[in-house]
């Protein structure tokens, strides 16, 4: 038994290292659920503030590295883009055994992505000033 537990810490050990050492496409999720919280706004949110059920039902994330930088990269609605792109700041935050925590600073948006490389997932969000419609969210993907 103590055998097979340092075996799986190994395990979970080694995603979380190829992760940092991989270059390229390192995680690919799909549509993104969730809550937000929106702000009155006089424009687009009038008779808020308020809770909605929040969701990016054809967007995908991806995780990827280019040596000692990283990058999300979008595909939904608007097109496809990524947080360098729009002169964000990305930074890991957290690494431990098989999972990473990246957060993307921009001048309007904070992003925190915490992807689970074992069970496939991704829980972020996202706290938004604007333009449009100033708001905090949470949300899920799964990812590939």
């Amino acid at each position: 038994m103590h055998l097979l537990r340092i075996f799986i810490a190994f395990i979970l050990i080694s995603q979380s290292a190829l992760a940092q050492q991989q270059e390229g496409v390192i995680l690919r999720c799909g549509a993104s659920s969730g809550h937000a919280f929106h702000f009155k706004d006089e424009t687009t949110n009038p008779n808020g503030p308020n809770w909605t059920k929040d969701s990016i039902s054809t967007g995908k994330i991806i995780l990827v590295r280019y040596g000692d930088e990283w990058d999300i990269l979008f595909d939904d609605s608007v097109g496809s883009y990524g947080y360098r792109q729009d002169g964000a700041r990305v930074i890991p935050l957290l690494d431990s055994p098989g999972m990473l925590t990246v957060g993307a600073f921009g001048a309007a948006y904070v992003d925190i992505y915490t992807f689970d490389f074992k069970d496939k997932i991704l829980a972020w969000s996202r706290n938004k000033l604007g333009p449009i419609l100033p708001k905090v969210a949470a949300y899920k993907a799964t990812c590939e």
